[in-house]
């Protein structure tokens, strides 16, 4: 984690078929290493059988939620992740919480701290004025695409600060945001409880740990704690059980005198990429078959697509089913780091009924 930084053609009776889309506009400004919601709009089409409210009251649903209705603030962006998931989903919470792993650790404890900005929430209840059925993503419909004008007149402005890299090679850069993109849907409703995280470039058995060692100081070397010993360690970020089974490589050099490198900042800030400190225990991976990192749940958008898919939500006439959309940036993802900073892409969410509930 760096730093700075629902019409599916399917039978279903006589109903007939609705969309309902959240179109978003997302850029970094170069003034900020944040992301910003240019809009958010929620359309329904064709023959509405579903509508839609931010609230409960069955006298507010309508055809159509525009920003008016949602954003009332500007959403900035910065990297969050959605790791130690299970402390809020056990408790059966009614918003999902994120947390940041990009403050540099003090005396190698391993604060939780939950982010509060940084990603943009909805809370949506959609009805049924027709039979009861489930609602899932629209594949089909939903667009996760970067913006190859912006990105390409961003680079060449960026292109003249830093020449060493191409227009071509900065450009690819800022295309690779949309990779650590994430769409979390939290269903609330009386018989289900469900969240799905939705990786729109999810690669066939890529996964994501939501742990490891960083360079959050930003000095170049992956940071270090001194243990009640006196030893330098290097220290494992993020959600690990078991962290003090981990094992370590000895030192290299124990009393070698370590300067900070000449690291790389700004645009080509990376924590994910450091050297090991010569004078430190380094953190052996391989060797830690005692510790757990812990894994993202994540699907694919080929698996939230078809009539099988989990990604369900129910959706019941009369009856006002909740659910909370989430948009943020993972922080654990690779591609999640500042040569992403000045990238424009455009997202549609859509959905789609996909059949009745019997």
């Amino acid at each position: 984690m760096n730093k700075r930084r629902i019409v599916l053609t399917a039978m279903i009776g006589a109903i007939a078929i609705s969309t309902l889309s959240v179109s978003l506009s997302l850029a970094w400004y170069a003034s900020s290493d944040k992301l910003r919601v240019n809009s958010f709009d929620i359309d329904l089409s064709g023959n509405v059988q579903l509508l839609m409210s931010t609230s409960k009251e069955l006298d507010t649903f309508k055809e159509k939620l525009t920003s008016e209705d949602l954003i009332k603030d500007d959403f900035l962006f910065a990297p969050v992740s959605s790791m130690y998931r299970s402390d809020w989903f056990d408790q059966k919470e009614d918003t999902p919480l994120f947390y940041d792993s990009s403050s540099p650790a003090l005396d190698g404890v391993i604060t939780r701290e939950e982010a509060s900005i940084g990603f943009f929430q909805q809370r949506i209840y959609l009805l049924s004025t027709a039979v009861d059925y489930y609602v899932s993503l629209d594949v089909s419909n939903c667009l996760f695409n970067c913006n190859e004008e912006a990105n390409l007149s961003r680079a060449q402005a960026l292109h003249k600060q830093y020449a060493d890299a191409s227009v071509e090679q900065i450009k690819e850069s800022l295309d690779s945001l949309r990779d650590c993109l994430r769409m979390s849907i939290l269903v609330n409703t009386n018989d289900c409880y469900d969240y799905y995280v939705i990786d729109p470039y999810k690669q066939e058995n890529e996964d994501i740990y939501f742990g490891g060692v960083l360079d959050n100081d930003g000095d170049g070397y992956y940071d270090i704690y001194t243990d009640h010993d006196g030893n330098k360690k290097e220290v494992i970020y993020g959600e690990v059980a078991n962290r003090s089974h981990a094992a370590y490589n000895d030192p290299v050099n124990p009393a070698v005198e370590v300067e900070s490198l000449d690291s790389k900042g700004g645009f080509f800030g990376n924590s994910f990429e450091a050297k090991n400190r010569e004078d430190a225990y380094t953190f052996n991976k391989q060797g830690s078959t005692e510790i757990e990192i812990a894994k993202e749940q994540s699907y694919s958008l080929e698996d939230a697509d078809g009539l099988d898919t989990e990604v369900t939500i129910p959706c019941y006439r009369g009856e006002p089913s909740e659910i909370v959309i989430s948009i943020y940036l993972e922080g654990w993802d690779k591609a999640c780091i500042n040569q992403t900073m000045g990238a424009c892409f455009d997202t549609n969410i859509s959905f789609k009924l996909l059949r009745r509930i019997l």
